[in-house]
């Protein structure tokens, strides 16, 4: 089986497409991480065969959160504004299948502008050559490995990175063809240069050992 978690807070703009395109069935079990939604999400949620949890207000803590009441022996970690190709889920198992402990989809954000193709280049270079995954990639991973290596880390940011690097050391990682589809909000809120200058330099002061309490400062929220 494989567990689904998607951890939301607000997300009333966008959670219904995600959960749309959501293979529902047999072998296949979808976990939503709550933390106090105050507008119509959980509503929303509640229209569809999920499992609910809480938990307190962070990404990192609501993905462990929901892996804990896993069900599946391979997790995948979704953004409430992400979506993955209808053949995504039987992507992770064949990869799973050839010996790969984990891995991510092949990032695509949810635009027609070039700039995107641009933005999707660059990410996917840096997770194919530098093994570097992040959340809204839809990072997936044996459940065994993830115990082992004690989940994800409790940071404001770039605990996915920090995860990824940790689930490289114990096996081969992969970028599936199959994509995962971002939607585009960031950017249209705060500006398609502004917001993919500031994802480059929060990601080279990660790689250059800045702290990510330093660097959370500078992320903004985008709800």
């Amino acid at each position: 089986m494989i567990s689904i978690v998607i951890p939301v807070y607000n997300e009333e703009s966008a959670i219904e497409r995600t959960l749309k395109a959501l293979p529902f069935g047999e072998g296949v079990e979808v976990i939503i991480v709550d933390s106090q939604s105050d507008d119509k999400t959980m509503d929303i949620v509640k229209k569809y065969p999920v499992k609910i949890v809480t938990s307190p207000r962070g990404r990192a803590m609501q993905m462990n959160a929901g892996a804990r009441i896993a069900s599946g022996s391979i997790l995948l970690f979704l953004h409430a504004d992400c979506r993955i190709d209808n053949g995504g889920v039987l992507a992770i198992k064949e990869g799973i299948a050839k010996g790969y402990v984990g891995g991510c989809f092949t990032h695509k954000i949810d635009s027609p502008y070039f700039m995107f193709r641009l933005i999707e280049l660059t990410g996917n270079i840096r997770s194919k050559v530098f093994g570097l995954f992040y959340g809204d990639q839809a990072i997936f991973v044996r459940r065994d490995i993830f115990e082992k290596v004690h989940g994800y880390p409790n940071f404001l940011i770039f605990e996915d990175a920090v995860f990824t690097k940790k689930m490289k050391r114990m096996g081969r990682v992969t970028v599936l063809n199959a994509k995962a589809y971002v939607s585009p909000r960031r950017w249209e809120k705060y500006g398609i240069m502004k917001t993919t200058l500031l994802n480059w330099a929060l990601t080279i002061g990660f790689m250059m050992g800045v702290s990510t309490d330093r660097l959370a400062k500078l992320y903004k929220n985008i709800r």
